[in-house]
């Protein structure tokens, strides 16, 4: 019976030896990643589809392959980290003409930065996102980055609009909300920060539409 006992003993050894010498050593002890909590989410994705992450110019500072008919993407917040250099003063992003209203807005020394999102087609399969390449999709809704909290209320007259962005330390989503109070022909838009990093694009529409 010892003797039994012994040899399915080593038996069992030598198969937990050969299941361990064929799996390699995966990173974090084997356990799976975790999810970021940062997805985008968007119509089913053509072939050769990209995420990219822009700045308010164009420049890509995170970009993502795509599979074919995906309707989702979760990415990687680290992957833009580095733009937190790139903060600039409030006064300095607000839009052109805008007419700050400094009894509502408490700015302080607070540097913004502002990123967006935009799906492409790679047509011609070299890599990069060429004119005429970006999807008609966009999000009024932005990655926002703020080196301590703010709010600035400010006016335009093109559209006639008050603003008032409102928004938490470091990074978070700015979502957009607008509406135009009844009897008025000025829109009212916010940006404000919300804990659900969850962005969702759509057919282009100006910034006076949800």
């Amino acid at each position: 019976m010892k003797r039994l006992n012994l040899i399915a003993l080593s038996g069992l050894g030598l198969l937990l030896a050969s299941c361990s010498a064929g799996s390699p050593a995966l990173p974090d002890g084997g356990r799976p990643p975790l999810p970021t909590g940062v997805e985008v989410r968007f119509p089913a994705a053509p072939a050769n589809a990209y995420l990219s992450l822009l700045t308010e110019d164009g420049q890509s500072v995170y970009q993502l392959s795509v599979p074919a008919g995906a309707t989702r993407s979760e990415v990687d917040p680290d992957g833009w980290k580095a733009e937190e250099k790139n903060a600039q003063d409030v006064a300095l992003v607000l839009p052109a003409g805008s007419v700050t209203d400094g009894a509502k807005s408490n700015i302080g020394d607070a540097q913004v930065r502002f990123l967006r999102w935009a799906m492409w087609r790679d047509g011609n399969t070299n890599g990069k996102r060429d004119d005429g390449e970006t999807l008609n999709l966009m999000t009024h809704d932005r990655v926002a980055y703020a080196s301590q909290p703010f709010t600035v209320v400010f006016k335009t007259a093109t559209p006639d609009m008050q603003q008032t962005w409102k928004l938490k330390a470091g990074w978070s989503r700015a979502e957009h909300y607008v509406y135009l109070p009844q009897g008025t022909r000025t829109y009212l838009r916010s940006l404000e920060s919300d804990p659900v990093q969850r962005y969702t694009l759509h057919v282009e529409t100006p910034v006076t539409s949800q």
